[in-house]
């Protein structure tokens, strides 16, 4: 079916997804893995303006905005405590089940975000390239479920994407035809760009 336009009640979605990461090396992100449980994911678009106010009148009015600045964060929350994401986690390198902390700090990323939402529309988040950093501290005891916070900073990829270098999202659609003279039904899913 196609892309609903508002107003829609199909547009009212309940978030749920798969996260998948890749580091970001030798210009290109390499394999993508899931990383598990993902309660939590979230991003924004970031931008810093720089405004221009008129003195010509006795009430000072803004009368231009310039962007200098735009680029997007991303908040994420991992409930699996696995020697990969723990790696990540920790800015380290891996030796056999060894992590190293803080070795790895100029290590980049590339994000992907696969929506299976239960309600409203699916859509393929890919964010190209960003640095991830700890958003908060590891519970080592506690009552309740450990979890790994992260934030990730949006760098550009001009490389691989110089035409949308930031982050792109696919609106995922699915078609159904049904013969109303046959009991063939078929089906196809189809990926739109945003």
């Amino acid at each position: 079916m196609p892309i609903a336009l508002s107003h829609s009640t199909t547009l009212y979605t309940l978030g749920k997804g798969i996260l998948y990461i890749a580091e970001f090396s030798g210009g290109a992100p390499g394999a993508y893995f899931d990383v598990g449980n993902c309660p939590e994911f979230s991003y924004t678009s970031t931008q810093e303006v720089k405004e221009h106010y008129s003195s010509r009148t006795g009430t000072r009015t803004k009368d231009k905005e310039s962007i200098l600045e735009v680029g997007y964060t991303a908040d994420f929350i991992l409930d699996e405590i696995s020697i990969l994401n723990l790696k990540m986690f920790m800015r380290g390198t891996l030796t056999g089940n060894k992590i190293k902390a803080n070795l790895a700090l100029d290590r980049e990323y590339a994000l992907k975000f696969v929506s299976d939402n239960p309600a409203g529309p699916n859509i393929l988040y890919q964010f190209w390239r960003c640095k991830l950093s700890p958003n908060g501290a590891f519970s080592l005891i506690g009552d309740d479920w450990s979890t790994l916070s992260f934030s990730a900073s949006g760098l550009v990829d001009t490389v691989n994407h110089a035409a949308s270098p930031y982050y792109e999202a696919w609106y995922q659609t699915t078609t159904s035809t049904t013969t109303s003279s046959s009991t063939t039904t078929s089906s196809s899913t189809t990926t739109t760009t945003a």
